[in-house]
């Protein structure tokens, strides 16, 4: 690392952000490091710049740009802030494409729209920034039963992220099922794939004693696990049936954790007058918690009025926190409803982090969780095709029981899963191929 090159608010700053960075343990530590790559832009100097400046914006902040802005940025500027100048916002403006060399927009939102349309009328003889469009999601093929889905068209997203497809110099995306539905709409060439990744030493990765973490009620027993937000309700819902046939076909203690409940719910409200929408708090019986609850209600042991026998819903963690969930589980699910266009997109993350976190996972074998196991070394693929990845419900019940009988087999493979994706899905490794895709786009 070439120290001169960086300047005196890099410098100074260092350190610091680096330390902070390492372990990542708090909403603090985060917004710190944010503020950071935000004052890059306030901090830069045209003058006497050298380095091309790279911007990383997203219209909104959400887990989804955690993992494919946010850390990656972190670590590039981390191994490589002697060759780029890094900047991150979430109010990408015209003097910053003005300056900058790549802008990388995560999703499609209307400031980017705004920007592209600047773009495509950029005056003759000046540089034109290569627009990059990162996405880990279809955004415009929802499904009915998304919960999102009629706020989405009434926002146009659905055509944003169409026309940023067709428009962006380059696309980067999570797998080969994504840049499969992307050449739909334009060329394959120009679309790269670059896999989510983690920094593992960040405090919620760190590895701890499962029995220890569980809650009171499944101190003892085996536990399942999920974790997911309001957006996979139909998944949640979906997975009732195959859950209900696992635990009444077994007669060891198992204890069932469902996590990710919100524990404030918005509902949007149209003007009939002005159209314009708002939100506001939503009634009980429309809340997440209580849908899952009721969903649950004929569930083996689940009773809303005498407590949780055999289930738990814990409500949702921070974005520095909410590795913490696997911490409890023996098993994790990740489990998807529908065979729908939108589903078969799907990065394979939540399998990532519950094998991270030293859990066995089961899962239906459909789209991107279909591309983890295609990309599976031979001896690992073995197993997780005959126990792990399920084409049906009931392979999805009978892989759940399979793991709670084998105790001694679980805690094998577990182990050697989690040295696969620990390796495999590192944010050095990817970070490394980020730097030489920018470098092939900067002619460096």
């Amino acid at each position: 690392m070439d120290i001169s090159k960086l300047t005196d608010f890099e410098v100074k700053n260092r350190e610091n952000i680096l330390r902070i960075e390492e372990q990542m343990s708090n909403e603090e530590d985060r917004k710190t490091i944010e503020d950071f790559f935000r004052k890059q832009w306030d901090n830069f100097d045209y003058k006497s710049e050298t380095r091309p400046m790279i911007v990383f914006s997203t219209p909104s902040q959400t887990g989804t740009d955690w993992f494919r802005l946010r850390v990656p940025l972190f670590n590039l500027w981390k191994n490589h802030a002697d060759k780029y100048y890094i900047i991150y916002t979430d109010n990408l403006n015209f003097n910053m494409a003005k300056f900058a060399d790549i802008i990388i927009q995560h999703r499609a939102g209307n400031k980017h729209l705004v920007l592209n349309d600047i773009i495509d009328s950029w005056p003759k003889g000046f540089k034109k920034p290569i627009i990059i469009h990162d996405v880990d999601d279809n955004e415009h093929n929802l499904p009915d039963s998304h919960p999102l889905k009629k706020m989405w068209l009434e926002s146009g997203k659905d055509k944003m992220s169409m026309g940023q497809i067709v428009r962006a110099d380059k696309i980067t995306t999570t797998g080969r099922i994504l840049k499969r539905e992307f050449s739909k709409l334009t060329t394959s060439d120009k679309i790269d794939i670059h896999p989510n990744a983690f920094r593992w030493s960040n405090d919620q990765w760190k590895g701890v004693d499962t029995e220890n973490a569980k809650p009171e009620a499944a101190k003892g027993k085996i536990t399942v696990g999920w974790s997911g937000l309001t957006s996979h309700f139909p998944d949640l819902i979906g997975m009732l049936k195959p859950l209900i046939k696992a635990k009444e076909s077994i007669d060891k203690d198992v204890h069932f954790i469902i996590s990710g409940m919100p524990t404030v719910d918005k509902i949007n409200i149209k003007d009939p007058k002005t159209g314009k929408v708002s939100q506001t708090d939503a009634p009980e019986k429309e809340t997440y918690r209580y849908k899952i609850a009721h969903g649950f209600s004929n569930f083996p042991g689940y009773n809303k009025t005498l407590g949780e026998e055999n289930v738990t819903l814990q409500d949702v963690k921070s974005l520095e926190n909410y590795g913490e969930f696997y911490n409890q589980y023996d098993i994790n699910l990740a489990y998807l409803a529908e065979k729908s266009t939108f589903n078969r997109s799907k990065s394979a993350i939540k399998i990532i982090e519950g094998f991270a976190k030293g859990a066995i996972n089961v899962w239906t074998n459909w789209g991107g969780y279909e591309d983890f196991l295609y990309n599976l070394p031979p001896d690992l693929k073995e197993v997780a095709t005959k126990h792990m990845a399920a084409d049906n419900d009931e392979q999805f019940y009978k892989n759940i029981v399979y793991w709670i009988n084998n105790n001694k087999d679980r805690e094998v493979w577990a182990k050697k899963f989690q040295e696969y994706v620990l390796k495999e899905f590192d944010i050095e490794q990817i970070t490394d191929l980020r730097a030489k895709y920018f470098d092939k786009l900067l002619n460096l």
